[in-house]
């Protein structure tokens, strides 16, 4: 744990999750404010050494945080050392009082060195973070027909529904997530078990489909003739196209992509447009590396 100077009648710590003292404080603070049990994840081993938060003390109790969340960034084929920040967050009563406001100070000083700092922002404070010195950029949307797509290879035998209430199942999905390489070289999150694991474990565990024969696994959801597909996992290469094959049925219709769809890699023809208006608004910080316009981060990569 590392405990930093006394500012004012409060105390500054961070790196403190081993702390079962702070974590349950930082752990009541979280769930008033997003209703997320971060001490659930902490117990089932899912929230890694990537995961660093940096809080306020007063009385002995977090009353202000701010987290950094680190990754490698591949964005155009190049990897870049990255952080995300998140779990913003300040106890009602101890509101503008420059808390949060000194806690990205030192974050952003002590990662300085980083190739690329970002976070995902809610509509409430879109014009707190360009105090800072980020700036907006808007996501795209990629989707597909899948009248394009001539043959359905349909191999019911290949694909099967994950449950996680099996341990065998709960051991393919580990050791693929821990290995997984890019998804796509446009952009994407590597060394990301934290928090591509939560997602498997919570979010999106009725939604985990395995291809036996290739090894891979794919997160998507079906509604009427629509499909997202938020992710797909694997240790090796393999044929975007080939994946889209057989995870489609012939009654679907669209095919929507939750990340970045390498289109050099494909014969498919995606559909792309900006995206405005959304629940989160990604901001980056300027003077590092710059993500243009129409980029989309992996759903399962949100912190």
């Amino acid at each position: 744990m590392n405990i930093g100077v006394q500012i004012e009648r409060f105390k500054l710590i961070s790196n403190y999750m081993k702390n079962d003292k702070y974590r349950k404080s930082f752990n009541e603070l979280a769930i008033k404010t997003f209703n997320i049990d971060f001490d659930k994840w902490f117990k089932e081993g899912l929230l890694n050494e990537n995961y660093i938060n940096y809080s306020f003390l007063c009385e002995d109790k977090v009353v202000a945080n701010v987290s950094v969340n680190k990754f490698f960034i591949i964005y155009n084929g190049q990897i870049h050392k990255s952080i995300q920040i998140g779990t913003v967050m300040t106890k009602e009563e101890y509101r503008n009082k420059g808390l949060i406001r000194k806690l990205m100070d030192k974050i952003l000083k002590e990662y300085e060195e980083y190739d690329l700092i970002y976070l995902f922002a809610n509509k409430s404070v879109l014009d707190f973070y360009p105090k800072f010195g980020f700036k907006r950029v808007i996501e795209g949307k990629y989707e597909m027909n899948t009248n394009q797509i001539e043959h359905i290879q349909l191999n019911n035998n290949n694909i099967m529904k994950l449950n996680l209430e099996k341990n065998e199942h709960k051991r393919i999905i580990k050791k693929i997530a821990q290995k997984r390489i890019a998804i796509s070289q446009k952009l994407c999150a590597i060394k990301d078990m934290w928090p591509l694991y939560v997602y498997c474990n919570y979010e999106f565990r009725d939604e985990l489909y395995y291809l036996k024969q290739e090894e891979i696994i794919v997160i998507l959801k079906r509604e009427n003739d629509v499909v997202e597909l938020y992710d797909i996992l694997s240790e090796n290469d393999f044929d975007l196209d080939r994946v889209i094959c057989q995870i489609i049925k012939k009654e679907d219709k669209r095919l929507k992509f939750k990340f970045v769809p390498d289109s050099t890699k494909s014969k498919y023809i995606f559909d792309f447009e900006l995206i405005d208006k959304t629940e989160d608004y990604l901001f980056i910080l300027e003077g590092k590396e710059t993500l243009s316009d129409g980029i989309l981060f992996p759903i399962t990569s949100h912190t």
